[in-house]
């Protein structure tokens, strides 16, 4: 060490003496904690949850007690289904309104004028009283059949004749198209009912839609 300052050596390990703690002490280490209430209302801090605690709920808090999330407490089964079906409503109520714009989009799309519109609701009500009158036609024709079988085994009664079993089986088919034919124009005749509803509400919303649109790209009404 001769020839060597002293006041240099002094220096040297008055300098590691003093890195030496900045290296030796590790920085603190976060603690999780935890704050929840018990059945009488008694707030209780811990490093550990209780069981108990997760039907009430708790707190996640740091070293200094702040709240860093907070965990619900857990729902019933009840609960769970009733959240579950709201959900699901929720869900079924974005996907109508979604549906309800797209059908809104296209409509615009396809029918440019209020007349576009009419000239295609009007085209298909023409089809549906196209098939009531032919239904009707055939409603007659299966009528005027069982009518003619009916008389047949009645001139066979008169004549105090049997009437062969294959007339019973006639008759009894051609009874069976008759209401067969009759249930088919009663349900067009509503398929006609329902149309002329659902046409007049969606020209309703048509002209709605339209007149939205026109007020909005008018710079006058701006």
């Amino acid at each position: 060490m001769r020839g060597f300052p002293f006041s240099l050596l002094v220096a040297a390990l008055l300098a590691g003496g003093v890195c030496a703690p900045a290296f030796a002490v590790p920085p603190p280490t976060p603690t999780t904690h935890y704050r929840w209430k018990d059945a009488s209302g008694v707030v209780h801090f811990s490093d550990t949850i209780p069981s108990s605690a997760l039907a009430g709920g708790y707190d996640i808090v740091d070293n200094r007690g702040m709240v860093v999330r907070h965990v619900d407490r857990e729902l019933t089964p009840a609960e769970r289904r009733a959240a579950a079906a709201v959900a699901a409503r929720d869900a079924a109520t974005r996907r109508d309104a979604q549906q309800r714009q797209l059908q809104d989009a296209q409509m615009l799309a396809a029918y440019p004028t209020d007349k576009d519109l009419q000239q295609s609701q009007q085209a298909q009500l023409q089809q549906i009283r196209t098939d009531i009158a032919s239904l009707e036609t055939n409603l007659r024709s299966q009528e005027d059949s069982l009518t003619e079988l009916l008389a047949h085994a009645a001139e066979l009664e008169h004549s105090k004749q049997p009437i062969p079993p294959y007339v019973n089986t006639r008759i009894a088919e051609q009874r069976q198209s008759v209401n067969d034919e009759r249930a088919a124009l009663v349900r067009r005749h509503a398929d006609f009912a329902r149309a002329q509803a659902r046409f007049a509400a969606q020209l309703e919303r048509y002209r709605a839609l339209r007149a939205k649109f026109q007020s909005t790209d008018d710079p006058t009404q701006q």
